[in-house]
Order: structure tokens, then sequence, then C-alpha cells
């Protein structure tokens, strides 16, 4: 069966796979396919990249988009 990706998920796998991120952090952006499969992710960098896109799609506000990264982070670092 084929999967059909939205736009959100073209967008992480976008930024997931840029050079220097993937120097700089250690995880393989094919790993991931879609936000979902992100958000599930115990990278936090990971993770966070697809908290962004699914709030976005969402239409958080900056500041509640903020606050639930902010939140999420002081949990994980």
């Amino acid at each position: 069966m084929a999967k059909y990706l939205t736009n959100s998920d073209r967008v992480l796998q976008s930024v997931l796979q840029n050079e220097k991120l993937v120097e700089e952090y250690p995880f393989n952006p094919s790993d991931y396919e879609t936000v979902d499969e992100a958000l599930q992710s115990d990278n936090y960098l990971v993770c966070t990249i697809a908290k962004i896109i699914e709030g976005k799609n969402e239409d958080k506000t900056d500041k509640q988009l903020y606050n639930e990264i902010n939140n999420y982070l002081n949990g994980k670092i």
C-alpha cells in the first residue's frame, strides 16, 4: 500500500535532511517519514521540530507554541 505524505511530512523531511543538522545531532532522517512518527521519537530535537510543524498546522499562536516547546524541553533536558 502506498504511503501518501502530507505537506507537513514533506516539511519535516526537508528540515531533517539538512546536512549541518545531521552532522551536529545523531539521528537518521529516514527514520522519520511522518510528523506522527517524529512526535513519538526519543530524540528531543526531532520531536521538537515535529511539534513546531504540528503547532503551526493547528494555528497555535507563537506564545502557545513557545510555551509547549519550552515545557517539553524543560522536561527532557
